[in-house]
């Protein structure tokens, strides 16, 4: 007896838990994408039979007439996707009052300061205090102080891969760049937002790296139980999506630099620095007009100077580890990818840099790097066709009414939003033959006619990623050094065409981005 009743009780809560909630869509009487229990709309992904960006795509595309349509995320959760650029505008800017924070379905409160208090998780009058008070850290002039730090590393790289294609038994040099441009990415990140300076193609098993690595790749069985079963997470201490060793031992950095620079007065002009800044109220709004290439412009942000203490100031640069460790470096590996893919475009991007430096008499500089428009249409095409990141999210603070299909709906409280960035940057509508690789859509005369939030790599509003910057300049320059140096070519084991990977959540190549490096005669 007591058997079938404890199988009733699991029946019955599989039931309102995972089944009853797809209906909610149904019972509105408004379009919707049907969805199966605990994976939602997402069951080509969690077969790992297609990839999420590709199947993110499907979605976008099931109700072509449609402005937004129900949808149902993993663990049925029902929410809103949105495939319109007037409605998205309105969600993320005209209406931002509405919907200023994000979803919480991935880090949960209350594991680790470094979650709870980064500018990504905060939500309401707490975010708007810490996104007044660190927007003056990544401003024009201030990205300008880490070029230096970025193109260092960048030398680094170049050199390393130098000498392994002089010492290459053949004409070239094949290599993976997910692996190289990760190790890369990892340099910048410790050099420009912590102080710490690593090697990590030479020093594989270093600490940073290693720990970066364990923070970036999410185990499938803490994400699960993180958002169907944290208690138990906390009654083990063992961390949210994030393992308590990785905080500690960020925390724990970030501690003992600040300790060390402020007893022996060492001044860095890295972000660490410019947190500490801003911890001590000194951090200036030095804010102007200037070229930002086609990256996307952030609204103003109303709020507070907050007063930081130092577990905000360790969340806020793990936040920037975080978000750039392995986004950036996929930035970088699709570029490459492509131009080796398009040798005419590579070709085109040579002269550019050669030009370049011809003109400003060898010397690379912050500036230089904004002059060069083929550099930034580049690296803006790349945005467009292989966004890192696919989707962004917001939810409901209020009530809202909004129309679906054609019935008027009110959004209660904490209802989710879907975004889905690449739904919009590979519509035939917004660009023609999608697929192609072609800079030219970003060209002076044509980036003016492209339809606003169509392209939104990095999100939209006032919640807009308030690393763009860094992100993209960090990619220039090392491209620019990629393509001075080498001859990027396709190998055997290039994936031809490019087909994205099922096995991984993030948006990468399957079997890898395999290219060969050859020595330009300099």
């Amino acid at each position: 007896m007591l058997v079938l009743s404890l199988f009733i009780i699991l029946i019955a809560i599989i039931y309102f838990y995972f089944i009853r909630p797809l209906n909610y869509w149904k019972n509105l009487d408004v379009p919707f994408i049907p969805g199966y229990p605990i994976v939602g709309n997402f069951i080509w992904t969690s077969l790992k039979k297609q990839s999420f960006t590709d199947e993110l795509n499907s979605l976008y595309n099931a109700f072509p007439n449609e402005k937004c349509v129900g949808m149902f995320s993993f663990g049925t959760a029902p929410a809103l996707l949105i495939r319109d650029p007037e409605l998205l505008k309105q969600i993320t800017i005209k209406d931002f009052n509405y919907f200023t924070d994000h979803t919480k379905s991935f880090f949960k409160d209350g594991f680790d300061t470094l979650i709870d208090r980064n500018l990504f998780t905060l939500s309401g009058n707490e975010w708007r205090d810490m996104r007044a008070t660190l927007s003056p850290a990544f401003t024009g002039s201030k990205m300008r102080g880490l070029f230096n730090m970025m193109n260092d590393c960048s030398e680094q790289f170049v050199s390393y891969y130098s000498n392994k294609v002089k010492n290459a038994k053949d004409s070239h040099l094949e290599v993976e760049l997910k692996k190289s441009f990760t190790r890369f990415t990892n340099d910048i990140i410790a050099s420009a937002v912590f102080g710490v300076k690593c090697d990590s193609l030479n020093n594989e098993q270093n600490e940073f790296y290693l720990m970066g690595c364990k923070a970036a790749y999410f185990a499938t069985w803490r994400i699960l139980l993180s958002n169907f079963c944290p208690w138990i997470l906390k009654f083990l201490n063992l961390g949210g999506v994030i393992p308590e060793e990785c905080c500690k031992y960020f925390k724990n950095l970030v501690y003992e630099t600040k300790a060390v620079r402020e007893r022996e007065n060492i001044i860095r002009p890295d972000i660490l620095h410019l947190l500490i800044q801003a911890q001590k109220g000194a951090l200036k709004d030095d804010s102007v007009e200037e070229n930002k290439g086609f990256v996307g412009t952030e609204s103003k942000t109303v709020g507070n100077i907050k007063k930081l203490d130092d577990d905000d100031i360790a969340a806020q640069a793990f936040l920037f580890f975080l978000g750039g460790f392995e986004t950036t470096s996929i930035l970088m590996c699709f570029t490459i990818f492509e131009l080796a893919l398009n040798p005419d475009i590579q070709e085109r991007l040579l002269n550019e840099i050669q030009n370049t430096l011809s003109e400003s008499n060898g010397e690379f500089s912050y500036d230089v790097v904004h002059k060069m428009k083929y550099l930034d249409m580049i690296v803006t095409e790349t945005l467009r066709k292989w966004p890192p990141a696919p989707i962004t999210d917001r939810v409901t603070t209020k009530n809202y009414k909004i129309q679906v299909g054609k019935k008027l709906i009110t959004l209660e409280p904490g209802f989710p939003i879907t975004v889905p960035i690449i739904g919009f940057h590979r519509d035939p509508q917004y660009y023609p033959n999608p697929e192609k690789f072609d800079p030219e859509r970003f060209n002076d005369e044509n980036k003016k006619n492209i339809k606003p939030l169509t392209f939104c790599p990095f999100g939209a509003g006032p919640r807009l990623c308030i690393g763009a910057r860094f992100a993209v300049m960090n990619a220039k320059i090392i491209i620019f050094h990629m393509i001075k140096n080498f001859e990027v070519i396709l190998v055997k084991n290039s994936t031809v065409p490019p087909v994205l990977s099922s096995k991984s959540g993030n948006t990468i190549l399957e079997n890898g981005f395999h290219v060969g490096l050859k020595l330009r005669k300099l």
